[in-house]
């Protein structure tokens, strides 16, 4: 679920034209870090996904996606302690969660893009 406050507070400070633009980055930067983490667990590459966990955190709050960046931040400790039990109980919540707040996302970003014209 998105946090309105946070959004309502990101376009109030940088325009509501400048977060359509950085929220369709964000989108595609979520998708490749998903990516990343996925591989990185492939490959056992616990403090590169550990890394990749911690700016999904990161951008996910920024732009009030608060159950991924919760998710993110538990997969980025889990990666830094190298609890594998963690991680794969943690990656499917993470890409399922993200898959729902994004489509939630997108769909408001559709909406005030449209508002924009």
């Amino acid at each position: 679920m998105l946090d309105r406050v946070i959004i309502d507070q990101l376009i109030e400070d940088i325009g509501q034209d400048v977060f359509v633009r950085l929220s369709g980055q964000f989108l595609d930067e979520t998708a490749e870090r998903l990516a990343d983490i996925t591989a990185c667990r492939q490959a056992a590459q616990w403090r590169d996904m550990a890394r990749h966990a911690h700016s999904l955190k990161s951008t996910s709050q920024s732009f009030g996606l608060q159950l991924t960046g919760h998710l993110a931040q538990s997969l980025q400790i889990a990666g830094d302690r190298e609890d594998l039990s963690a991680i794969d109980l943690l990656i499917p919540d993470l890409i399922d969660t993200a898959a729902m707040e994004r489509r939630e996302f997108e769909a408001l970003r559709d909406v005030l893009a449209v508002s924009l014209r």
